[in-house]
This record gives C-alpha cells, sequence and structure tokens, in this order.
C-alpha cells in the first residue's frame, strides 16, 4: 500500500494487487522480461516459499502427480528393449539422476509456475545422451521461444532480502529443443497453452494469488503481534498541559516501572495542553478482533484451495468443518481430483518424457505409477472367504492341521488326475516303463530286461515295401530340388501332429516383403539407427518396423548386440553377409524369402528303405506341398518317419526313426 498526500492532514491510498505481469521487449536485448521487473518467477516462488497453505497444496500436488514413479509393461515388450527402458529410469544423464528424480523436479516447476526446462544433449549418432533439470527462475526466453538465456542474475539481491532488476546481467545462450537437428545442447521449454499469452506461462493458481499474499501478511502480522507483546491496547491522556521532552521521558520511566510486564509495554502516553482537564484512559482494544482474524483466515484458506482446484482439503493433511473424514469419504475425494487433476498432468509429462525416451533409443511406452492416499481393507468375512483353513488357523495362533503323508507314486496319479485328458496322454507318452510300473506299485524291471514301448503311446503303423515305394512316389510329385534353393537357417522341429505343425507354422514371418527390405538396406547403411527414425524414413508406424525388424532376426539376416558409444549402450542390428548379398540380388518388390521343409538325418546302411529313398529326393517342400501329400497318402504326413527305433546309447525304445523334418529358411537361387 503507497500514501499520496493531497492536503492538510489528508492522504490517499493505494492498495496493492496482484496485477498480471507484463512481458517487454526491450531495446538492445535478447530476452523478453518476465514482468516488468524482469522478476515473475522469483515473485512466485516468494509466494511458494512463504504461504504455508500455498506451499503444502503446491508439495501435495507434486507427491500425487509424480505417483510411485516410472514403470513399463516388461510382459509387452523384448528383453533388450526392457533392458534398454530400466537403464533410462535409472540414469537419464552424466550426473546419475533417475528419470524418477529429474520428473519431481520438472513437476514442482510446473505446479508453481505451470511450465518447467529441460537440458536436453545429442550425442554425434543423433540420439539423447543426456536430460538435465534447469531451475525456471533462472531462464529467459525471446520473442518466439527459437533461443533460450540461462543466467542467475537475472536480479540483485539487498542484504535487506530486497531485490532490483540487473541491467547487465550474464548469460549462457542455447536453441530450442529440435529433433530435426539432433547436435549440441538445446533447451526443451514444457508449456502449456495460455490464451493471450504465447512467449511465458502463467501459474494454474493466478485467481488465487491476492489470497495467498492475504495469508503470508496474517502470518506476519500475528507474528509482529506476539515479538512486541501483542498490539498496544490503552491509551494514557495526561491534560495538564504539555511537559518538556526530559519531563516527558521521565514519567514514561516511572509508568515502565511500575505498569509493564515482562513482554513489555501495552500503552501509550499522550501529553495535551488542556490543563482544565484530568487524565483520560482510552481503550484500543477492537471488539471481538480474534473473531475476525479468525473468519479471515477460513475465507482465505477457502480461496486459496478453490483456485488450486483442490476438491477436498483432507487431501492435503487439512481438516475442515462439516467433513467427516472418513476413510470411504477420503477415497471418493482422492478419486474426484486423481481424474480432474491429476490424470492430465500425469498424461502430459508422460507424453514429454516418452518421446524424449524415444529419441534416446527406448521403445517400451513408460507411465507413471499412481498413488494412493490410503490402501484398500477388506472385511473379515471377505478376509476369511479367501483364506485357507491353514491361513486362517495362523491367523488364529494355532498350528496348521496335520497332513496324511502321501507317497511320490501317489503325488504322481493325483496331479496326472487334475490334468485334463489330452494333456494327461502327453505326460502319460514321455513317461518310461520304470515310472509307469513305479506309479501302479510295481518294482522296475529286471536288469536285461529289453524296454518295452510306452502302452499309451500310438504305435506308428507298419509300411510293407509296396507302401513305402508307393509313398515315396507321391513325395517324388511335390517338391522342389534342394540346389534350387540357398537355405539360410535351418531348425528340426518334431511335430506328431498336423496341430503342432500349423501351430508351428503361424508363429513363423515365411515372407520378406518390401518394407523387410528396405529395413535392411538402412541397417546396412547405419546399424545403429533406431526403429524409430526408420519408421520416420520409410514414412511408415514404428509397429510396422519392429515387426520387419523381429522377421528378420528370426530369419537369421540381422544379428543383435550392445554397443558402447560414448559410455552409453546403445542396440546394434547388423545385418549378415547373406543378407547384404539377399539385397544385391533380389529386388525389394518381390519376396524372396520363405519357409520349406526337408527330410534329413543320417544316410548309412542302417537306413530304412523310405528313409533312404526319401534322402536320395533330396528335396524341400512348402506347406502347400505338405498338406498335398498328406490328402493323397491319407495320414498326416509328419508321422511318416520310419517305424520303432531301438537307441543303443540310451538303452531305450524311441517310436520315430534316426530321421525328422527339418523347417528351413530358404532363398531361392537365380
Amino acid at each position: 500500500m503507497n500514501s499520496v498526500s493531497i492536503g492538510d492532514g489528508l492522504l490517499t491510498l493505494h492498495f496493492e494487487d496482484a496485477a498480471q505481469p507484463v512481458f517487454l521487449e526491450k531495446k538492445g536485448k535478447e530476452y523478453v522480461f518476465y514482468g516488468e521487473k524482469n522478476d515473475y518467477p522469483d515473485y512466485l516462488l516468494y509466494l511458494y516459499n512463504n504461504s504455508a497453505k500455498h506451499s503444502a497444496i503446491i508439495n501435495g500436488k507434486v507427491d500425487y502427480v509424480c505417483g510411485n514413479g516410472w514403470a513399463f509393461e516388461q510382459e509387452a515388450i523384448t528383453p533388450q528393449d526392457s533392458e534398454k527402458a530400466e537403464a533410462f529410469i535409472e540414469r537419464v544423464n552424466k550426473e546419475g539422476e533417475s528419470l524418477n528424480e529429474i520428473t519431481g523436479k520438472v513437476d514442482i516447476d510446473f505446479e508453481i509456475f505451470n511450465g518447467a526446462y529441460l537440458q536436453v544433449t545429442w550425442n554425434k549418432l543423433g540420439a539423447i545422451a543426456d536430460i538435465f533439470h534447469v531451475d525456471y527462475t533462472t531462464v529467459r526466453s525471446n520473442k518466439d521461444n527459437s533461443m533460450f538465456f540461462v543466467s542467475d542474475e537475472w536480479i540483485k539481491y539487498n542484504p535487506d532480502g530486497t531485490y532490483k532488476t540487473n541491467n547487465n546481467p550474464k548469460y549462457t545462450s542455447y536453441p530450442a529443443f529440435n529433433p530435426d537437428k539432433p547436435k549440441g545442447t538445446q533447451i526443451l521449454y514444457i508449456k502449456k497453452y495460455h490464451p493471450g499469452i504465447d512467449i511465458y506461462t502463467l501459474p494454474t493458481y493466478r485467481g488465487s494469488i491476492t489470497w495467498i499474499e492475504v495469508d503470508i501478511e496474517i502470518g506476519n502480522y500475528h507474528l509482529n503481534n506476539v515479538k512486541s507483546g501483542f498490539f498496544v491496547n490503552k491509551l494514557v491522556n495526561f491534560n495538564n498541559g504539555k511537559p518538556q521532552p526530559e519531563e516527558q521521558k521521565a514519567i514514561e520511566r516511572l509508568f515502565d516501572s511500575k505498569f509493564s510486564g515482562v513482554r513489555g509495554r501495552k500503552y501509550m502516553l499522550s501529553f495535551n495542553a488542556d490543563s482544565t482537564k484530568a487524565a483520560t484512559v482510552a481503550d484500543l482494544n477492537v471488539s471481538e478482533s480474534d473473531k475476525l482474524f479468525d473468519q479471515l483466515n477460513k475465507t482465505t484458506q477457502q480461496e486459496i484451495f478453490t483456485g488450486h482446484r483442490v476438491t477436498s482439503p483432507m487431501l492435503f493433511g487439512v481438516k475442515t468443518e462439516g467433513q467427516l473424514g472418513g476413510r470411504s469419504e477420503m477415497r471418493d475425494a482422492y478419486e474426484i481430483f486423481q481424474n480432474t487433476y491429476v490424470n492430465g498432468r500425469q498424461q502430459w509429462l508422460e507424453n514429454v518424457f516418452n518421446m524424449l525416451a524415444g529419441y534416446a533409443g527406448v521403445q517400451a511406452p513408460l507411465s507413471i505409477q499412481r498413488t494412493e492416499p490410503i490402501s484398500f481393507e477388506f472385511s473379515e468375512a471377505t478376509q476369511a472367504q479367501n483364506m485357507s483353513k491353514d491361513e486362517i488357523r495362523e491367523k488364529m495362533g494355532l498350528a496348521p492341521e496335520q497332513k496324511q503323508e502321501t507317497s511320490q507314486a501317489q503325488e504322481m496319479i493325483n496331479a496326472i488326475n487334475s490334468l485334463s485328458p489330452l494333456v494327461a496322454n502327453k505326460v502319460l507318452e514321455n513317461l518310461t516303463s520304470d515310472e509307469l510300473r513305479a506309479m501302479v506299485g510295481l518294482s522296475p524291471a529286471a536288469p536285461g530286461t529289453l524296454p518295452q514301448p510306452n502302452p499309451n503311446v500310438k504305435e506308428p503303423a507298419k509300411f510293407t515295401d509296396e507302401e513305402d515305394e508307393f509313398d515315396v512316389a507321391v513325395f517324388a510329385e511335390f517338391g522342389q530340388e534342394r540346389r534350387a534353393f540357398k537355405i539360410v537357417k535351418s531348425k528340426k522341429v518334431m511335430f506328431t501332429c498336423d496341430e503342432d505343425e500349423a501351430h508351428h507354422f503361424d508363429d513363423q514371418e515365411p515372407d520378406i516383403t518390401k518394407i523387410q527390405a528396405d529395413v535392411l538396406d538402412l541397417l546396412i547403411k547405419d546399424s545403429l539407427i533406431s526403429p524409430e527414425l526408420i519408421a520416420k524414413t520409410l514414412n511408415t508406424e514404428t509397429g510396422i518396423i519392429k515387426k520387419a525388424i523381429s522377421a528378420l532376426v528370426d530369419a537369421g539376416l540381422i544379428k543383435v548386440s550392445e554397443k558402447n558409444v560414448r559410455d552409453q549402450m546403445v542396440i546394434d542390428r547388423k545385418p549378415v553377409k547373406e543378407a547384404k548379398k539377399l539385397l544385391k540380388e533380389k529386388t525389394p518388390t518381390t519376396k524372396s524369402i520363405q519357409v520349406m521343409y526337408s527330410y534329413e538325418g543320417p544316410q548309412d546302411s542302417r537306413n530304412r528303405p523310405f528313409c533312404a529313398k526319401m534322402l536320395e529326393l533330396d528335396r524341400l517342400y512348402s506347406r502347400k506341398d505338405i498338406e498335398a501329400i498328406s490328402e493323397r497318402l491319407g495320414y498326416s504326413v509328419w508321422a511318416r518317419r520310419g517305424g520303432w527305433y531301438h537307441n543303443p546309447t540310451t538303452g531305450k525304445n524311441q517310436p520315430f526313426c534316426r530321421h525328422s523334418w527339418v523347417s528351413n529358411v530358404v532363398v531361392k537361387e537365380k
């Protein structure tokens, strides 16, 4: 408040208000003034540091928005992406700060100023190497936010705590964050749109700033009263003449020695020239002043909470009249505040940091885990319904019930009986004869006895020589000669039925498409390029690029490893020589890679007639070929693997011979 004299004994009073700051461009300055004195961020920081209610709300908001920190769904990504995401959350800069620490600093700036600054440093490969938080009060901007100026000298503080504008501060200039020019150090200005304001931000609690100042002054007023022994409440008038100054001081000392308390004087003395009147004592107490301040404090609190969009002061540890404060009411208030305020802030931060994580090579979507003000409790009845007898007995302090011991064989039978018939049969098929004998209480077979086939296994059909000849002739009608293809990768498959083969085939990526060829071409040029940059270069979605990379890895055309580049681990996806040769030989618009099957195994005198003739054919069969052959023969091709084979090494019989079907990733030769 300022006062101006307008006449004898008359003053005009000008009351202060919290006017909106102006953003001024001054001649010769690269930066725009943030407020008339370039001190508006420091003013907002002063409010935060001096208003107990205001700072409590801001600190509470930060706790709710930051929640339980960053996390991601490990099941939805590859192990390599998971490791990359964990490393990013644990460390985002060379100072060792975690993503949670940086987020906490960003959000407290967000709550105080409605904006925040991050300093981003790029490495030579065009990826983000470091992310630092920058104190909001130290940054100024040019008119279009294309350049930022960082300094701690925008204002000069005086010894008494006041400050003034520094006309010649030293500062460092940085360009704005620009992923299209990933070079050096840049400043990312995180702010939300405010109507009519383009350069800087205004706080969300702008409407309650006046009341925040009132809260500060109420505290100062009461502090001064306590320190001075509260305010003066009596005025003593001496109306018998005005003595000399020395006599006045002597009278004051007499009053002090007789009437002053331990906390100092609580009266004033007045000497008047009218000697015809006796001394009078006037009461200066304000009627019911305690109630007036109590009401002002309540109004101030309500206005500050309203400006902060707080639905219930209970969430910030403030109890108000009319609120019961029960668990149910607390949870309802939290859900309202979470949905109306916290969710929006969290989504904003998630968008910003996921964008930065992408440029740092992190593929996993990161999210902030919400926190709960109070945990959910189940009733005793609900707990009892979902607890076992032993758990209930443990709660009662009793020992667990004695259980009858079960033999190992009986446990195995019980376990098999708990399975579905289909799964149980699969388990029985893989048990040895001794294990089956033990299950029914029989002793193991005598030494030297030849193991017999598992009775639960359906023995493959016995084929005559004529049937072998016929079947091989059918196989000869299909497939293609092996020499017409180059085998890139092979894998032995142990199918027992058509369903197994169908499931295996559905998991394969049999063909290379144009997009895969384009990905290979880019990786040959730069094996460290990220899927995001590949997607941007090819003008497609990142998910499509990731699927193409996964298919190329499965086909053995890409080798994936981690590489240390300037103290930072990056993913290296290096195409193999076959991939480079493939791109030279094949045009990207044609399908050049496919999965084909072959009959493989040793070729010697012990081979059965069918196996020997199949090896002589030396052919590769597509899935379409396999389906056609099975239809002609009347049984699944995968079952045509010879008969029983006695393995001399293990001493066990096998329901298949030494040969097997093999899945091959092949490239057609010219």
